[in-house]
Order: structure tokens, then C-alpha cells, then sequence
């Protein structure tokens, strides 16, 4: 299982790296532009990879946390339980921010390509991974609480946001005409921001440790989304503007 985690934790971060530039691209270029749509793609099937790799390697970390994270560390019993008792509650947040990231970049391309027919979107194929992430978010909140981990309970709390909001966009009677774009968008934003959050919380901490050592390090953790939550909320007006995205207009059943 360790060759198994060590493998998918090298292309995670490779992945990871590649998805960390490309999220730029489909944000400022023309937007149904080639190299918007293309971007897009791209950002899109690496980053289902980077979740997915995610997912595995914590459920793995969880089966086993010592042969994973200690392995052949010549380390005391009092000394494996000090680092159990964050590394496995840590190993909970990562698993919620990697089915997070993984359902935020999959509504963004399933809402594109289900635009007025968001019948396609209530199968319960989609909606099973949306729906785990209540009790899951439940979970790691609890276990923040706990521990007396902030960053868990911030992502709990992002996390069941998110998964209510695309509910109410996919359950909703009625929605805005061309509401698809917004939610298509919000939805990529948002995809980033939990791009950008496991590097700064996961492989980003060690370099950052040196600047900002201890509980400032939560600084570094919440700029991802303190940052992207500014500018979703900044251009989601100006979207609405540009394509006429009106709620008091003619609504359109869905």
C-alpha cells in the first residue's frame, strides 16, 4: 500500500502543479475562446486525476496512518500517538477537500453541458457524491472541533455551503435564463480555490513554515479562499451584467 501512495502522491503533485498554472487560463481568456475551451478541459481532467488521486491516498493514509505516515521512522509509542493525533484528523480534511474539489470541477462541466436541462443533473449518479459530502462535512467539523483545528471547521463549513448551493441550483423550480454560466463559473472558481488550499495546507506548508511558523500558518491556509471568494463575488456581478443573467426577468422552468 506505501508503494501504492508514494506513486500517486508523485503524479498528484506533478498533476497538482500543472493545474495550479492552468486555472488561469480559462479565467482571463476570451471567454467560448479556443484556448478558453481548451484551458478548460485541461483544467477540467487534470484536476478530476488530482481529486480522484486525493481520495485514494486518504482513504489508503486512513487504513493504515502508521505504515503510511511514520513507515520506518525509529519513532517511541508516545511519539506515533503525538503525531496520530493530528496527522489523522488532517488526513480527514484532505479526504473532504479532495471530494470537494472533485464535485466543484464536475458540476462546472456538468452544468455546461446540461445549460436549460438541469433534469440531467438529478440522476443519482450525480447527486450521490454532492449528498456524502453533508455527513462528511458533519464529520470533519466535528473531529476540528475536537482537535481544536480551525482549518477543518472553515472547510466544513465551505463544504456544506457548496454542496447546499448546488443542490438548490440543480433542485430550484425555476432559475434565471443563461443562470448555467454563473453556476459554471462559481463553480471553476471554486475548483481552484481548493486547488490552491491543499497546496498551501499540504506541500506548501513546509516551505512556508519558514515565514510563518505555528498557528500563522492558518494565514497561508485561508488566503486561497479569503482571495477567491473576493473575486467570485467581484465578477459574478459583472457576469450577470454581461450576459443578462436576471432573476426578476422571464424565468425558464428546469
Amino acid at each position: 500500500m506505501l508503494a501504492i501512495h508514494t506513486t500517486l502522491l508523485y503524479m498528484h503533485i506533478f498533476l497538482g502543479a500543472i493545474a495550479l498554472m492552468v486555472f488561469w487560463l480559462p479565467i482571463f481568456a476570451r471567454k467560448g475562446g479556443k484556448l478558453h475551451i481548451v484551458a478548460g478541459k485541461v483544467f477540467y481532467t487534470v484536476m478530476l486525476v488530482v481529486s480522484g488521486s486525493g481520495i485514494i491516498m486518504s482513504l489508503i493514509g486512513l487504513s493504515d496512518p502508521v505504515g503510511i505516515y511514520i513507515n520506518s521512522k525509529q519513532l517511541s509509542s508516545a511519539q506515533i500517538d503525538s503525531i496520530m493525533l493530528w496527522r489523522i484528523p488532517f488526513t480527514y480534511f484532505l479526504l473532504l477537500l479532495s471530494l470537494l474539489t472533485w464535485v466543484t470541477v464536475r458540476h462546472a462541466i456538468g452544468v455546461l453541458r446540461a445549460k436549460a436541462n438541469r433534469a440531467m443533473l438529478r440522476s443519482w449518479q450525480y447527486q450521490a457524491p454532492v449528498l456524502l459530502m453533508f455527513p462528511a462535512a458533519v464529520f470533519v467539523g466535528w473531529q476540528g472541533i475536537d482537535t481544536g483545528m480551525p482549518l477543518l471547521i472553515i472547510f466544513a463549513v465551505v463544504s456544506l455551503i457548496t454542496a447546499t448551493t448546488i443542490c438548490l441550483y440543480v433542485y430550484r423550480a425555476t432559475v434565471a435564463p443563461r443562470a448555467w454560466i454563473i453556476e459554471h463559473f462559481g463553480s471553476m472558481v471554486g475548483a481552484g480555490i481548493a486547488v490552491y488550499t491543499a497546496f498551501f495546507a499540504a506541500g506548501g506548508r513546509r516551505v512556508l513554515s519558514q515565514w510563518l511558523p505555528g498557528e500563522w500558518q492558518l494565514v497561508s491556509w485561508l488566503a486561497a479562499p479569503v482571495i477567491g471568494v473576493t473575486v467570485l463575488i467581484a465578477m459574478k456581478g459583472y457576469y450577470q451584467r454581461k450576459y443578462k443573467v436576471q432573476h426578476n426577468k422571464a424565468l425558464q422552468q428546469g
